[in-house]
């Protein structure tokens, strides 16, 4: 925890995104205006780091958990904020089995807590979110759902603000589209399903063929498009891998992102379905097969170093490759930054 990363929920900036335990993630300071107390969030943020110092802290037990870090004399270590993801909206067009907040995800939901364009902007004239530096996360529910959704795309990349911005992929947005192509955004759109079918099961929902129509044409762009693919007990038969890769080929995908359903790696849920062999042999199999269509394929960091070994024993690469997959992947992003940065677009 450096201070540098935050993100912003209803009623509280909180220290990060999510939690691999049960006891939730901490507060740093109320927010109740679209802008960010210097002044609070350091009083804040010293109470949990030192909090964090005992073996009850509101962090101990997370795996992403770093060693003890001594509380920064800086508010924001650096003088700009690296990283912000926005979860102050829960509105879904999707009601994914897998989602711990299903059950909130109301129609009434739709509107952010505050109004993102004018957080950014607040920032950005302050000087606590810079260019091709800072990096901005849209969790959700879904995104495109919130009315300020396009004006705040629009901010942000004409700033020069990267994103990433996770999205069911049953509405199109034409800001999505510009973004990927200027090269600002990544886009992932999680589809966890090869057939129509086991779509509906899983997203319980009937967009199936609107979400891929999606996908074709922001992939079209040449942008970083990514599919995502979250295997648990409900969509880990091979047909239905098969179906998927199939799939993304017809779309133009060229990235793919192979998950898994965290409540099945992380203990959070007793009540989740445990990890058995049938969904490594999927991982493996869709790892293999989008490799053989010319598709890049990675593991995301989910997964547990066990679980990686397995999947490289059951499809016939070791831990290794699988790693350096990782790595590649990550290099990669590194790279398209840079060559955003020198005025270089990818597409």
């Amino acid at each position: 925890m450096d201070g540098r990363r935050f993100a912003v929920t209803p009623g509280a900036l909180k220290a990060c995104g999510g939690a691999t335990h049960k006891k939730g993630t901490p507060t740093i300071c109320e927010y109740h205006e679209p802008n960010v107390s210097a002044e609070a969030f350091l009083a804040g943020l010293a109470r949990v780091i030192r909090a964090n110092q005992t073996d009850d802290g509101p962090c101990v037990g997370c795996r992403y958990l770093q060693a003890p870090t001594k509380t920064p004399k800086h508010p924001f270590t650096g003088s700009f904020f690296a990283g912000i993801s926005l979860h102050d909206f829960c509105g879904c067009n999707s009601r994914c089995v897998y989602c711990a907040g299903s059950e909130y995800f109301l129609p009434a939901k739709y509107v952010a807590s505050q109004d993102h364009e004018i957080l950014f902007r607040n920032l950005f004239d302050s000087g606590l979110i810079e260019p091709k530096r800072t990096a901005v996360s849209w969790g959700g529910g879904e995104p495109t759902l919130v009315k300020t959704f396009d004006r705040t795309v629009q901010f942000l990349s004409s700033n020069h603000i990267r994103e990433v911005i996770n999205t069911s992929g049953i509405r199109f947005s034409p800001a999505i589209w510009r973004a990927l192509e200027e090269g600002t955004a990544t886009v992932r759109i999680s589809v966890d399903s090869g057939t129509n079918g086991t779509y509906s099961r899983v997203k319980r929902n009937r967009h199936c063929d609107d979400v891929w129509e999606s996908i074709r044409r922001y992939a079209a762009t040449g942008g970083d498009m990514i599919v995502k693919y979250i295997i648990f007990s409900m969509n880990s038969e091979i047909a239905e891998v098969e179906a998927f890769i199939d799939r993304c080929a017809a779309a133009g995908v060229r990235r793919i992102c192979i998950s898994v359903d965290v409540r099945s790696v992380w203990d959070i849920d007793p009540g989740a379905d445990r990890l058995t062999e049938r969904e490594l042999k999927a991982a493996a199999e869709m790892y293999n097969l989008a490799r053989s269509r010319g598709m890049s394929p990675y593991f995301e960091g989910v997964w547990s170093a066990e679980h990686l070994q397995r999947i490289g024993e059951l499809g016939g690469f070791n831990a290794e490759v699988v790693q350096r997959t990782n790595l590649v992947h990550r290099a990669v992003r590194k790279a398209r930054r840079l060559m955003f940065d020198r005025g270089e677009l990818p597409h």
